[in-house]
C-alpha cells in the first residue's frame, strides 16, 4: 500500500467520539504526573527552576576537584607573591646604561640597520573646521 493510498483509506474512516469519563481519567493522570514533576519546593514558590543541589549533582565528585584545584592555584598564587627584588628595584648604574647602549649600536652595525631610528611622527588630528563667525549683537 502507498503512503498516498493509506491517507486516502484513513479519510474515509469515520472518527469516533472520546467518550467523556475518558476525557477526566486522563486529566487527572496528566496533573498528577505534573505534581510528581514539580517538588515541594517549588509548590510553595510557584516557579519551577531547579534548586543549587540538581545543577551540582550530577557529578558532586568533579565540583569538589574543580574547587580543590583553584585553591591551590590560589595557595601557590599567594604563596610566590612576594615584595620585588632589591635588583628589580635598583635602577641601572651609568655603566651598565652605556654597555646596553653599545651592545645596540654594535647590533644595529652589524645588521645595518641604523643605530637610532628616526621616532615615528605621530599623526595630527585636524582641529575643529567651523567658519561660524560670531559678530556680537548690538
Amino acid at each position: 500500500m502507498k503512503p498516498d493510498e493509506f491517507e486516502q483509506d484513513l479519510q474515509c474512516q469515520l472518527r469516533r467520539r472520546v467518550p467523556g469519563e475518558w476525557r477526566g481519567e486522563i486529566l487527572e493522570a496528566a496533573q498528577a504526573a505534573a505534581r510528581e514533576r514539580v517538588g515541594p519546593q517549588e509548590e510553595e514558590h510557584g516557579w519551577c527552576f531547579p534548586s543549587w543541589r540538581e545543577w551540582f549533582w550530577p557529578c558532586p565528585q568533579a565540583w569538589a576537584g574543580l574547587a580543590a584545584v583553584w585553591m591551590i592555584l590560589l595557595g601557590f598564587q599567594l604563596a610566590t607573591a612576594s615584595a620585588p627584588s632589591a635588583m628589580a628595584r635598583r635602577s641601572p648604574s651609568s655603566e651598565v646604561r652605556m654597555a646596553l647602549a653599545a651592545q645596540r649600536r654594535e647590533l644595529a652595525r652589524l645588521l645595518d640597520v641604523p643605530a637610532d631610528p628616526a621616532p615615528v611622527p605621530r599623526p595630527t588630528v585636524p582641529g575643529p573646521r567651523s567658519e561660524l563667525i560670531l559678530s556680537p549683537k548690538v
